[in-house]
């Protein structure tokens, strides 16, 4: 059923939310226009109309995460006063987008690592890559300012933080529970924040 917060949304929305929330709850296997459809009160032949092919619903659900995640990241080095809050904006914001997105896309990175599919693989690798880059230039200016421990690598931080949303839906999977990924994002930030800064 179509819950009432998408109930206003076009049918090429409403289906890639759908699709977004059956990749996460169901997995990959259940992402089917069959079950697309019925979620929706549609017929399977309705949601071709909006899309060629199922891989091209994944392709949307990925390039939206991807483009807001790292429009995020250019975002908070531009309105940052400071590197704290240039990593704060930027974490803030890829909740958001994790939220918006139901998780969909950490799920897909995790099916699709061992899948032959290699379009779908490189869009991930090079997101990964780039949002990797521009966390560890965040990470660097901590450095340079002393505000971030000097020891640590800017890619394995970069990583830690990617990682750490990672494991947060990952979680929220198993747990099979409802509601926000990630229940309270300050205190989230928080622990993250707390093994990277200087004391």
């Amino acid at each position: 059923m179509v819950t009432e917060k998408i109930e206003k949304l076009s049918t090429r929305e409403k289906i890639i939310k759908i699709g977004a929330e059956i990749i996460v709850k169901e997995g990959l296997r259940k992402f089917t226009a069959k079950n697309i459809a019925d979620k929706l009160g549609i017929t399977d032949a309705a949601i071709f109309k909006h899309f060629k092919s199922m891989d091209e619903i994944i392709l949307e659900i990925i390039e939206r995460y991807v483009s807001r995640c790292s429009h995020s990241a250019i975002e908070a080095v531009e309105k940052g006063r400071t590197v704290k809050e240039k990593l704060e904006l930027l974490l803030r914001s890829h909740i958001d987008v994790l939220e918006e997105t139901r998780g969909a896309v950490p799920v897909l990175c995790f099916e699709l690592s061992r899948s032959e599919d290699l379009k779908f693989k490189k869009i991930l690798n090079e997101f990964v890559e780039n949002y990797k880059s521009k966390i560890s230039k965040i990470i660097e200016e901590g450095q340079r300012e002393g505000s971030i421990r000097r020891n640590l690598d800017p890619e394995d931080v970069a990583m830690f933080f990617i990682g750490s949303i990672q494991a947060k839906v990952f979680a929220y999977v198993i747990s099979k529970r409802e509601g926000n990924i990630i229940e309270d994002s300050d205190q989230f930030i928080s622990v993250i924040f707390y093994g990277i800064m200087e004391k």
